[in-house]
């Protein structure tokens, strides 16, 4: 969400999650629209497709970087590919899938952070 300063929630975000020994392996950005108009489970996806804008995300994506290699990277590992930015959630939760199934002998855990919008969005794509 723009209205949010990333300088100040990223690296808290990353320390305390460090005070807990979880690491990130991956950082996924996605623009934080629903990909349903209204609630209720008969909900559909809006018609049509159009241009977005990815300038936030991209934005993040160089805060999330440069904090890494501030820190030396994610599990002691270089930044350098450390995130990922997609043009919607529906892709990212393929790219997540097919990741996983490449690599069947890893657990993904998958933090989602942002709006309720959001998380309530994930939840309905991965029971797809």
């Amino acid at each position: 969400m723009s209205v949010r300063d990333p300088q100040i929630l990223l690296p808290r975000l990353l320390d305390t999650c460090a005070q807990k020994g979880l690491c990130f392996d991956q950082a996924l950005f996605v623009p934080n629209q629903s990909q349903y108009n209204k609630l209720g489970s008969h909900a559909s996806p809006p018609p049509g497709r159009e241009q977005i804008d990815l300038s936030w995300q991209l934005s993040l994506q160089t805060v999330w970087e440069d904090l890494l290699r501030g820190k030396k990277g994610l599990n002691g590992t270089s930044s350098s590919g450390a995130s990922l930015v997609f043009e919607s959630l529906p892709s990212a939760i393929k790219w997540l899938r097919e990741t996983s199934q490449q690599n069947q002998s890893t657990s993904c855990q998958v933090l989602v952070t942002g709006s309720l919008h959001l998380v309530g969005d994930v939840l309905r794509l991965i029971k797809t």
